[in-house]
């Protein structure tokens, strides 16, 4: 893989170069360039980004700046995301779901020359806790009460195109925030090819040339990593920033894929879709999910309704290691265990389990912290030192590595206290037993026993027979709060907020449907 495929700086270009006809379709307009409809080729896609380039450096932003890039979520996002590091500047790619205080502090951190926002962010309190003068501010459509519209500038000339040195910063994400405060994870040219790498061997060695339709945050890593994989591999690309199980189908329809890819809590409200419209799965050969365990019963459910020996492909991974271990399901075969993950990337990441500093390895078969080592692991968060051990990337997640060196991952570290053995392979049963579920996750609080949060599909009313017979064999769990999935604080890539959710169980502020 040539150097110019695997920087975002140069990316585009040289995918317009090589792949001029493949075709990217988008489930809405660009914010930034809505006459630029929804199918764009390859080279569109170039000359847009070097468009947003001559737009940003009108504005004032030049090599080595940060630039926070925090709107809603739309394709523009990556595009403005390849034009700053077109101009050799860093994006700082932030969801508006991590909340006023979060981004405020996020701000302060990041220290950006720019602000690259949009009115309906700014409508919505996100902004709230940033100054006024903290960067100059630039809106995406309507300038806002702070700044001016991008769209009201004349594009300045460009830099010449080069390669950015391999250590050098191209690009911030933030962590989940799943925990509290998430952090801003800088990824150097080089990490960042480490989490590409891998993405386009696979999709080598597997003959990947099928439309891939993708739903994912436009501003997690994973989905920058996947956009450089796919103008590396000169893929078609449908790209889908709602989730909404009509929204899916309707795009399927459109790309008829034979690669979809979303995250685990997405395909569980998909399963409808494969239940009640399984033709448009007829021409999928591979799922493929990242961030956490799928749930057996997803993977079975869209397996049943794909191509004949379809596979289902799971990478366990994070923002600050790109992907650590990989599982191929199919149906009928394979490891048993819901919790198993996978293997290490071959030639690319390593793994071990040990106790949570670090110091101790405990090898297979016995449960502890778990720890990757791989040339995708971010150089540091901004405001930390070095967060290795020795080069090994704390994961912060509790696991084992089976003897047969697969790794089966339990909870996080965090939730062990809650006296399950392990809340997400009790998850797994709950969904497993009781098909009306499209998400159940067990909240660990202070006083008592874990609350189940759960959705139903259609926000229909929980059958009480169904859960009783589910849980009946289960450790002790308080009754289940039955809530409207958009309702529950979600993160950039729909993962829920356990923290979050347990201050608003205690606040009261989380009502069961039940009670409205």
């Amino acid at each position: 893989m040539s150097r110019r495929t695997m920087a975002l700086a140069t990316a585009p270009a040289e995918a317009a170069r090589r792949h001029p006809g493949a075709s990217l379709y988008l489930d809405r307009p660009l914010d930034l360039f809505p006459a630029a409809g929804t199918e764009l080729s390859f080279v569109d896609f170039r000359d847009r980004v070097d468009q947003a380039a001559g737009l940003l450096a009108a504005a004032g932003v030049g090599a080595g700046g940060r630039v926070v890039i925090v709107k809603r979520p739309n394709f523009d996002v990556p595009l403005l995301a390849f034009a700053c590091a077109r101009l050799g500047a860093v994006p700082v790619l932030v969801h508006d779901a991590v909340g006023a205080a979060s981004l405020g502090a996020l701000v302060r951190t990041a220290e950006p020359v720019a602000i690259v926002t949009d009115a309906a962010i700014e409508a919505g309190g996100t902004l709230a806790e940033v100054a006024a003068d903290a960067a100059p501010r630039w809106y995406v459509g309507d300038a806002g009460a702070h700044g001016r519209s991008l769209g009201d500038l004349s594009p300045a000339p460009l830099p010449a195109l080069a390669v950015p040195p391999q250590d050098s910063p191209q690009l911030v994400t933030h962590s989940s925030g799943t925990t509290g405060v998430p952090k801003l994870v800088v990824h150097s040219v080089r990490s960042f090819a480490g989490h590409a790498k891998p993405q386009v061997m696979i999709g080598r060695v597997l003959r990947v040339n099928d439309p891939l339709l993708m739903c994912l945050s436009p501003v997690h890593a994973r989905s920058m990593s996947g956009m450089l994989a796919i103008l590396a591999l000169g893929v078609p690309l449908g790209f889908m920033v709602d989730p909404e199980p009509a929204n899916a189908a309707a795009m399927m329809a459109r790309v008829r894929p034979g690669l979809l890819e979303t995250v685990p809590n997405v395909f569980i409200r998909w399963e409808e879709v494969a239940e009640q419209r399984p033709e448009l799965f007829a021409g999928v050969r591979m799922f493929l999910s990242s961030f956490d365990a799928a749930h057996p019963r997803t993977i079975n459910t869209l397996l049943r309704v794909a191509k004949p020996k379809a596979r289902y492909l799971q990478a366990y991974g994070q923002s600050e290691t790109g992907p650590v271990t990989v599982k191929l399901h199919r149906l009928g075969g394979g490891c048993e265990d819901g919790r198993c993950v996978g293997k290490p990337v071959f030639g690319h990441t390593r793994i071990r389990i040990s106790d949570e500093d670090g110091d101790t390895s405990l090898g297979k078969q016995t449960p502890g912290a778990i720890f990757a080592r791989s040339g995708g692991i971010t150089p540091s968060y901004i405001g930390y030192p070095d967060q290795r051990k020795n080069g090994w990337w704390a994961m912060g997640d509790y696991g084992m590595v089976s003897k047969k060196g697969c790794l089966h991952l339990y909870d996080r570290l965090v939730d062990r206290a809650s006296g399950v053995d392990s809340l997400l392979a009790t998850e797994d049963h709950i969904l497993e037993s009781i098909p009306q579920l499209t998400e159940a996750v067990l909240i660990p609080v202070e006083d008592g026993p874990p609350v189940p949060l759960v959705c139903t599909r259609g926000d229909l009313p929980l059958d009480p027979v169904a859960w009783a017979a589910a849980t009946k064999e289960l450790p002790p769990l308080a009754d289940p709060v039955h809530c409207r999935w958009d309702d529950i604080p979600h993160t950039a890539t729909w993962k829920v907020k356990r923290l979050e959710v347990a201050r608003r169980l205690a606040a009261g502020e989380l009502a069961r449907l039940a009670e409205r």
